[in-house]
């Protein structure tokens, strides 16, 4: 339902690998986190609360655009069973992201695995719809404007590094990012189903509240597969010609 963990994980990873490899002096804003066990999660912790006013405005030199509003191309829900689901949202703007909450953080110094969890406690969506769908004994036919407002947006971050040597130095790069998204709760409403008659879109309505599970349901794949590649590809570009100690300097 959203991609807003692409622009926290391309900042995580910024406060991260930034030691003089990516600019000749370092922004006030950035912390370096060593290769430290008994300092290193909390000073990640740190390193992205103080990166909390650039993500407002967006952070041009990693061409990491505004994370509050941020702006989703696209997003689409898909099932094959039962409660056929054929529904896709466009050009759709996000707010709130800003307010999120670290609730955990690991690095595993031995894999240089990274988990992160984040809450988003509010967000809301503004945007264009297409739906087709069919729940209970109604159909759904209609496209238009959703607004939408989301509770509680609990997303769990797993990224696994790789290393290689060039020239006797250890480079790391980014293999894959595991995604998991949960939404708590949330409450949508689309306008234009039916034509737009108001009687019949505001029943329609009240059934998509009433099934919101199935929609999220549908949706989870297509989100989170997509957040996966988009964060894969920032990430790597982030770190790209960065050397380990560059990354995680040793203490």
């Amino acid at each position: 339902m959203f991609t807003l963990h692409r622009f926290l994980i391309s900042s995580f990873v910024f406060f991260c690998v930034i030691n003089g490899g990516l600019f000749k002096e370092l922004p006030d804003y950035i912390h370096v986190c060593k290769r430290d066990p008994n300092t290193l999660e909390d000073c990640v912790v740190k390193s992205i609360e103080s990166l909390r006013p650039q993500l407002l405005t967006g952070i041009p030199e990693l061409e990491v655009p505004s994370l509050d509003p941020f702006h989703i191309k696209e997003i689409k829900a898909l099932t094959a069973d039962n409660t056929p689901i054929r529904a896709t949202g466009h050009n759709i703007k996000v707010t709130g992201a800003s307010s999120f909450v670290i609730k955990k953080l690991k690095v595993d110094l031995d894999t240089l695995t990274i988990t992160v969890h984040l809450r988003f406690p509010l967000l809301h969506f503004e945007g264009e719809y297409k739906l087709d769908a069919q729940l209970a004994i109604l159909p759904l036919t209609g496209q238009g404007i959703l607004n939408a407002d989301a509770v509680k947006c609990d997303t769990k971050l797993v990224i696994y590094p790789q290393l290689h040597t060039k020239d006797g130095k250890e480079y790391i790069t980014f293999k894959k990012i595991d995604v998991d998204v949960n939404i708590k709760d949330y409450r949508v409403r689309l306008d234009g189903l039916f034509n737009g008659d108001k009687a019949l879109g505001d029943a329609a309505n009240q059934v998509i509240n009433q099934n919101k599970g199935e929609f999220l349901k549908a949706s989870k794949p297509h989100l989170e597969k997509t957040v996966s590649t988009n964060l894969l590809t920032i990430a790597n570009k982030i770190v790209e010609g960065l050397t380990l100690d560059q990354v995680l300097p040793k203490p």
